[in-house]
C-alpha cells in the first residue's frame, strides 16, 4: 500500500464534529380534562409545532358518552395537524380484543381520532401474535397511527407492528441507570417513545438531551411525579420540552 505524503492530513483539515441527535417530538398523555385544566389545553395548542401526538384519555377510555369540552379542546390542536390518539388499555393482553377495538371505535365516532395508543402492552414474544392482530385490526378501522406502550423494552418482533414502541416509563433515578439493547438501533429514532416523570426540574433540559442521545426521537419529560404524574403538563413547558 502506498504512503502519503506526511501533509496530508494537516491539508485534509481536523474530522467534521458528528452531528447532534435530532431533538425529540412530544407525545403528550394529555389526562387532564379541558375544564380543569384549560391552561394546560392552551399551552398545548400553543406549542403544536413541538407536539407529534396527543393522547386522550377521558374517562381511561372513551367513556360511555362523548364529551363536548373535549371535543372543543380539540379543536386547535387538530387544525395544526397534531395526531390524537384515543387510550386504550390492554390489560397485558388479558383484555379481549373486541373491547379494545370498540373503544377505538368510539374514540373514532366522539372525537375524530386517528391514532391509538395501546397501554399497558406485553413485553413477551408470548402475546406478540395478540398485538399483531390487534393493530392489524386497528389499522383496518382507521388508526393511521398505532402506539404500543410496554414502559420497558420489548421483544424486538414488536417493532414490526407498531408504528412507535414505549420502551421506558418511569421516575428520572432509574432512567439514569437504564441501558438501551443493541436492536434499537436497527430502527429510526421516530419509533421510540420515552416517558421520564418526577425530573427536578434543573434537570430538565439533560432528560431532553439523555433521551435524545439514547435515540428516544418521541418524548415526555416532567417534573410532576406522584401517583399520577400526567394529571397536568409540566410546570414549565418551555423548559421541560425541546424548543421548536
Amino acid at each position: 500500500m502506498s504512503r502519503r505524503p506526511a501533509d496530508w492530513l494537516a491539508r485534509r483539515g481536523p474530522p467534521s464534529p458528528r452531528p447532534a441527535p435530532a431533538a425529540p417530538r412530544l407525545i403528550v398523555p394529555a389526562y387532564f380534562h379541558p375544564a380543569v385544566a384549560p391552561g394546560d389545553w392552551a399551552a398545548l395548542a400553543r406549542a403544536a409545532g413541538q407536539v407529534k401526538m396527543v393522547v386522550l384519555n377521558p374517562a381511561s377510555g372513551p367513556g360511555d358518552r362523548p364529551d363536548p369540552v373535549h371535543q372543543q379542546a380539540l379543536e386547535p390542536l387538530r387544525a395544526a395537524g397534531v395526531t390524537v390518539a384515543g387510550y386504550v388499555d390492554t390489560d397485558y393482553g388479558r383484555r379481549p380484543s373486541r373491547a379494545a377495538l370498540a373503544e377505538i371505535s368510539r374514540f373514532q365516532d366522539w372525537y375524530g381520532t386517528d391514532g391509538v395508543l395501546f397501554d399497558r402492552v406485553s413485553a413477551g414474544p408470548e402475546d406478540l401474535r395478540h398485538y399483531a392482530g390487534l393493530a392489524r385490526r386497528a389499522r383496518k378501522l382507521g388508526a393511521q397511527t398505532v402506539v404500543f406502550n410496554h414502559g420497558v423494552h420489548p421483544y424486538p418482533g414488536y417493532a414490526r407492528h407498531a408504528d412507535v414502541l414505549g420502551t421506558f416509563e418511569g421516575p428520572w433515578p432509574v432512567y439514569l441507570e437504564q441501558a438501551m439493547p443493541a436492536w434499537t438501533r436497527s430502527w429510526p429514532a421516530e419509533r421510540f417513545y420515552h416517558v421520564v416523570y418526577s425530573v427536578p426540574r434543573p434537570q430538565l433540559g439533560n432528560a431532553l438531551l439523555l433521551a435524545a442521545r439514547r435515540r428516544a426521537g418521541c418524548v415526555y419529560i416532567t417534573d410532576r411525579g406522584g401517583g399520577n404524574p400526567y394529571d397536568r403538563l409540566p410546570a414549565s413547558l418551555d423548559r421541560a420540552q425541546p424548543g421548536p
